[in-house]
């Protein structure tokens, strides 16, 4: 409209959503249902009202947590990011090996890697230093437990290797990289979660993301925002943005709805190293709601 551009997603940005399914994750994701309602909404946002600046509680949806999680748990938590061998390329980590037993976040954040996931992006049966894949914790009850380790990073520490190390290809030297890093469900759906927010946010579907070298402070912005009063749905909002400090931030989610829906996102452009590789990860997540939440106005890209 004039100047002006808006976009909607489905399933997700950034290129998509991935998974080692074939076409039947096409007919899981049901995209001919949500075509009007995608057309709808990319609509309505160039009449809709810019995101008011402020402090609130926000919900996050599914793909908007994945990424969250990708970017503020699952990258400090590789133990060669936190041993400071990333620092000339990709930065460090705040989760550096002294902070085991570290107040990540509030009780109901329970974060784990899971290499076995049937279809995720970053399912293997065996890593590329020939560990066999397992699960196990990185946070739980809130608070952080390990780190993602290779042979070489987990030596130093004196631990054995929790096989997260992968190469992107034969040419490529195999450093720790993310599996399937995910969130347990908690209890209920995301309706429920609206209906017991008095006022707030539903942040929809990643557009734009910052954050730190030590991925301590972060802003996002996404696509949409659904206005919440009096649990329920009360319009949208364009150009929404909500930023924090990573601790901080995930000591102040109080629920994360239940299994049904939950659902492992998938990503194909996870970038670490120099040279640098570029590999899939999965993601389980649930929407989640976060307690006065600092939400801004995303301006142009």
């Amino acid at each position: 409209k004039g100047e002006e551009a808006q976009r909607r997603s489905y399933p997700d940005s950034h290129h998509g959503l991935f998974a080692t399914k074939g076409y039947e994750l096409f007919d899981e994701v049901r995209l001919k249902e949500n075509v009007p309602r995608v057309v709808d909404e990319a609509q309505a946002l160039l009449k809709a009202r810019e995101c008011s600046a402020g402090e609130t509680d926000i919900i996050i949806d599914g793909p908007q947590m994945a990424l969250q999680i990708h970017e503020s748990c699952g990258h400090p938590a590789e133990l060669d990011r936190a041993l400071g061998s990333e620092i000339s390329f990709a930065g460090g980590s705040f989760l550096t090996p002294e902070k085991r037993g570290f107040r990540y976040g509030s009780r109901c954040v329970n974060i784990f890697a899971d290499p076995n996931i049937p279809g995720g992006a970053g399912s293997y049966a065996y890593d590329d230093e020939g560990v066999r894949a397992s699960r196990f914790d990185i946070v739980k009850d809130g608070v952080f437990l390990n780190h993602l380790s290779s042979r070489e990073s987990a030596s130093v520490i004196g631990e054995r290797s929790n096989g997260s190390t992968r190469a992107s290809g034969f040419n490529a030297i195999p450093i720790v990289r993310m599996s399937n890093i995910c969130i347990e469900p908690g209890e209920g759906t995301l309706d429920d979660l609206i209906a017991d927010t008095k006022d707030g946010l539903l942040m929809s579907t990643n557009r734009s993301w910052s954050i730190d070298d030590v991925r301590l402070n972060f802003q996002f912005g996404c696509e949409i925002a659904y206005r919440i009063r009096k649990g329920k749905v009360a319009g949208i909002c364009k150009n929404p943005l909500y930023y924090g400090v990573t601790p901080e931030f995930w000591a102040s989610c109080d629920a994360v709805s239940g299994e049904s829906d939950w659902r492992v996102w998938g990503l194909n452009s996870c970038a670490k190293g120099e040279p640098a590789q570029v590999i899939n990860v999965g993601h389980g997540a649930s929407p989640a709601r976060f307690r006065k939440v600092k939400v801004g106005v995303l301006k142009d890209e």
